[in-house]
């Protein structure tokens, strides 16, 4: 499916180490397929930073609503993550998502994280809306690059 190919062909997909795909029609599940010391933090060493947590589920809402929409980019409006219990780095972590109402420019989406390897209770749980988005090129601004290999950072070097 090209909206798979699109998905992990992004930047910031491949920079956070996560991997999608559809499970059943519009649902969506992402793993992480590398975990660094960077995805780590809070609660001890060994737990997922709550950041990537809600960067996990944003990818997974956006992949489940782009199973329901035809058009190839959709905007995360709002993204609410309950925080249930600590969520040990594990590669058995996964979020799915899926959407609860498709309306002509929204998507409500409702997503859990799990461990199938720990135990049956979901670890977290998040409600998004998205929106299609048409795609156009992007604006040229001064003192910003024209390409999306470049870094941006406000730090000095």
């Amino acid at each position: 499916m090209i909206r798979l190919e699109e998905f992990h062909g992004r930047h910031e997909i491949a920079w956070l180490g996560l991997a999608g795909r559809f499970d059943a029609e519009g649902v969506a599940s992402v793993r992480f397929e590398r975990l660094t010391a960077g995805h780590l933090g809070g609660a001890g060493t060994a737990a997922l930073n709550g950041g990537m947590i809600a960067s996990g589920f944003d990818a997974a809402c956006v992949l489940a609503a782009l199973g329901h929409v035809d058009t190839d980019v959709v905007a995360t409006l709002t993204l609410q993550v309950q925080y249930l219990r600590r969520a040990m780095a594990s590669p058995s972590l996964v979020f799915r998502a899926g959407a609860t109402k498709v309306a002509r420019n929204v998507v409500f989406v409702h997503a859990v994280l799990e461990d199938p390897s720990r135990s049956s209770e979901p670890l977290a749980t998040a409600q998004a809306t998205l929106a299609p988005v048409q795609a156009r090129a992007p604006l040229a601004h001064a003192g910003t690059a024209d390409t999306r290999d470049e870094v941006h950072s406000p730090l000095p070097g």
